[in-house]
């Protein structure tokens, strides 16, 4: 079975503005039958995470409050990347570091996904950073109020079977950690 055709796009227009993202509206012609159907997209800067360990091995978390779920999370340290910023590594250790206080030994890139290619416009880069040391409490934005957690590398698989870690964009940056070198890695 082939390929599906590109659509074509008729028009496109911003509807909203939110900062973090942007609302476009396309006008866009199907390739198997030529109707025309209305798609919103959400336009976002790409995004980082980083799965940080510790010089004695344990994973760097971070616990703060979300209010797509109206409830805390246990996550990995991670953000957008700024519309200044040219390198994703960059902006990974720069979350770490604002997030929990943080600095890095060394880092490696671990792959790249696409949070929701149906909507969203952006990529995810996931990196591992090894042998962080903490430097200072965090510089956290305004907005967050986050606590840092340290776990034993062990009972990672523990959090996420149990559902303590459940954010998609978290689970992804394990899976790539946990298929190992080479594998996946774009």
């Amino acid at each position: 079975m082939p390929e599906p055709r590109p659509w074509t796009l008729l028009r496109t227009r911003v509807e909203r503005d939110f900062r973090i993202f942007k609302a476009r509206t396309l006008d866009v012609t199907a390739p198997r039958n030529g109707a025309e159907y209305v798609r919103t997209v959400l336009e976002c800067p790409d995004w980082v995470n980083v799965i940080a360990l510790t010089t004695d091995q344990r994973v760097i978390l971070v616990r703060q409050f979300r209010f797509g779920t109206w409830s805390n999370t246990l996550e990995i340290p991670g953000g957008m990347v700024d519309p200044h910023e040219d390198d994703p590594q960059a902006a990974a250790v720069r979350e770490l570091e604002e997030e929990t206080g943080f600095v890095p030994g060394s880092v490696e890139r671990l792959g790249m996904s696409t949070p929701n290619p149906a909507i969203q416009t952006n990529r995810l880069h996931s990196y591992l950073a090894r042998d962080c040391r903490q430097v200072h409490a965090g510089h956290q934005d305004g907005s967050e109020d986050i606590e840092v957690v340290l776990a034993e590398r062990k009972d990672i698989g523990r959090l996420v079977t149990t559902g303590e870690i459940s954010h998609s964009l978290v689970l992804a940056a394990f899976l790539f950690d946990a298929l190992g070198p080479g594998a996946l890695r774009g």
